[in-house]
């Protein structure tokens, strides 16, 4: 399948290579608003086609899906104009700004009969699976601390007034949609939607949280979801219960080791070979391939769960977008 990618920064850089491997789906164009940064993309991964007008790509009947990797507030509108010209899309995290918005794309791509992904690598992830097949050993989960803090090297610049798009409420930026939202979802693919959102966020003066602990309510237990991008920890997942626990690192966006911790036996250990996006590219290619719209309609509705958690975080955390 013949796909157009739409951006250039660093996701569309990090992505290309792994594309490069599918036998599924296949990186023919790429669209930018700028004719030279499109075409220095096209050449640094032989991309066959550059374009400057959305209309026109979605225009050419060889492009059968779309994948979304420009800035955040872009996806919704994006998104939908590819879908309304049937095509096929992978939109980057986070998916929407609104369950609303997000509802109505997954509509949309219902009843068009297309696929619709968000991407994000947990969810396509083998050691994601394994914490699921074991959870149920834990006995009565009672705590999840879920911690992924990275320094971003935008935060100095903010830090001096030069505010770029990952730290821009305009472009909905921040810790919570760009990092906090692999914790989220981890904990809603695991345990569905929480009954309560509380978000304790650092507020930089233009409205944007470059850190906060996001807590999330459900019968009988907690998650406590950390994230930022103005500090580094030691990162990691802890899924606590009365008879055990699992412990996931270094991130959950990476997964690459699983320990699962069960009272009065040994410790299972499970690692990951491949790389960050390497599973994430197999099974939406698996499931593009085999046809797998129950599949796709799964993860799509965990991605509506965790956009609803989003859009209930920064009203609760008094984010100003």
């Amino acid at each position: 399948m013949d796909f157009c990618i739409i951006g250039t920064g660093g996701i569309a850089k990090s992505m290309l290579p792994e594309f490069a491997k599918s036998p599924v789906l296949h990186c023919r164009a790429v669209l930018s608003r700028k004719e030279e940064t499109g075409r220095a993309l096209a050449e640094a991964f032989h991309i066959e086609k550059v374009y400057t007008d959305m209309d026109q790509m979605l225009a050419n009947p060889d492009i059968a899906l779309v994948y979304v990797a420009s800035p955040n507030s872009l996806h919704y509108a994006q998104t939908k104009a590819a879908l309304l010209a049937g095509k096929h899309v992978i939109c980057e995290k986070p998916f929407t700004g609104t369950e609303a918005e997000a509802a109505e794309l997954i509509g949309l791509a219902k009843d068009k009969g297309l696929f619709l992904f968000e991407a994000i690598t947990t969810a396509h992830h083998p050691n994601y699976r394994v914490v699921r097949e074991h959870l149920a050993e834990l006995g009565d989960v009672k705590l999840i601390q879920a911690t992924f803090c990275q320094y971003s090297s935008r935060y100095p610049a903010l830090l001096a007034g030069k505010v770029a798009p990952a730290f821009d409420p305009a472009y909905q930026g921040g810790a919570l949609m760009d990092i906090n939202l692999y914790n989220i979802h981890f904990v809603v693919g695991l345990f569905g939607a929480p009954e309560a959102v509380h978000y304790y966020p650092n507020l930089h003066p233009i409205g944007v949280d470059t850190s906060g602990v996001l807590v999330l309510e459900y019968p009988g237990f907690v998650a406590q979801c950390v994230g930022a991008k103005d500090s580094a920890a030691e990162n990691g997942i802890q899924i606590i219960g009365d008879k055990g626990r699992i412990h996931v690192t270094p991130t959950a966006s990476i997964c690459q080791q699983v320990q699962v911790h069960i009272r009065g036996q040994e410790p299972q250990s499970f690692t990951a070979e491949l790389g960050t996006w390497d599973h994430e590219v197999r099974d939406i290619g698996r499931i593009i391939a085999a046809g797998d719209y129950d599949a796709c309609y799964a993860h799509l509705e965990t991605t509506r769960q965790v956009v609803r958690v989003l859009e209930e975080a920064r009203k609760d955390g008094g984010l100003k977008f």
